[in-house]
């Protein structure tokens, strides 16, 4: 029987966030630091983070579909669930009043807004992990990713649904922030506990402009992760433990794994636990049986940029 090797997959969230953020990526990807990104198409950076991927095709950019910050690409009055009166999304702080139909409309011209750049999404994902904290969320941009063929952002929490497809997935995910010299260490462990198969590592490098003050309360954690993930220290632990950093394109090349067609479930008590902080380190494929996912219309505040 063959081995199974050891790879992972370092997405840096938020470009075109920001012109500095842009940069902070792109440091770090060219540190080696980072092997993949995934873009926002609806804020000030968008322009900016399309002419540095143009000029870095090696770098994998993927679709961090938003619908907390800014403005939608779609007409306002065409998707009313999602915005407030002066038509920019609801942000941080939302209630579960979302229609499908208006996810699916707005999901729709944010990939087809990346594709007029002529670049196409490496993969899926979602901006405050949208697609993890609501089902309806996750059904539509699953159905979107398995129409696309790319593979979706996994996730923890396991939402009881009826007809939906089963995208690529990575086979393993890990949640942190990564700030100062305790997030060294940690991120120092999460590579040594890396386990046979893809496993995808986030975060969110980046340098600070007036853009970013303007849209987003993640601000001094975004230097210090860059200064973490621009550092070849990390490039050279991956080489010393043998584990190949690859990004997205390899889960296009592949057959999806038996855990990625597992059908998905509800939470289970420890998993909400687990996500209950923002610095919660998750590396678990999706599995067990729980109460399901509470589907009622009170405001959520996400933990997680």
């Amino acid at each position: 029987m063959l081995e199974m090797s050891r790879q992972v997959i370092i997405n840096a969230d938020d470009f075109g966030l920001s012109p500095a953020v842009n940069r902070g990526i792109i440091e770090a990807f060219k540190a080696g630091g980072v092997t993949s990104t995934s873009l926002m198409v609806n804020m000030p950076g968008f322009d900016d983070a399309v002419q540095l991927a143009h000029g870095y095709p090696d770098l994998s950019v993927g679709l961090h579909f938003n619908l907390t910050y800014g403005r939608p690409i779609s007409d306002p009055a065409s998707v009313p669930s999602l915005v407030k009166e002066d038509g920019a999304f609801h942000g941080e702080t939302i209630a579960r009043t979302w229609d499908s139909r208006d996810v699916s409309k707005e999901l729709t011209a944010q990939w087809n807004h990346f594709v007029k750049t002529g670049l196409r999404p490496t993969h899926l994902d979602s901006h405050h992990l949208l697609h993890q904290h609501h089902p309806e969320i996750y059904k539509v941009m699953a159905h979107k990713a398995y129409k696309e063929g790319v593979p979706l952002r996994r996730v923890q929490i396991s939402h009881s649904l009826s007809d939906v497809p089963s995208p690529r997935m990575t086979d393993y995910i890990l949640l942190d922030s990564y700030g100062g010299d305790e997030g060294r260490q940690r991120l120092r462990q999460h590579l040594l506990s890396i386990q046979e198969g893809v496993t995808e590592i986030i975060c969110h490098p980046g340098y600070v402009d007036e853009s970013l003050l303007e849209n987003s309360n993640w601000i001094e954690i975004r230097e210090q992760e860059l200064a973490l993930f621009a550092n070849p220290e990390v490039a050279n632990t991956l080489a010393a433990i043998g584990v190949s950093p690859v990004n997205y394109r390899v889960l296009q090349r592949q057959k999806p794994s038996v855990c990625s067609r597992v059908g998905y479930r509800s939470r289970t008590s420890r998993t909400r636990k687990q996500l209950s902080s923002p610095l919660t380190v998750v590396q678990r494929r999706s599995r067990g049986k729980g109460k399901r996912a509470n589907n009622g219309k009170k405001k959520v505040q996400l933990p997680y940029n």
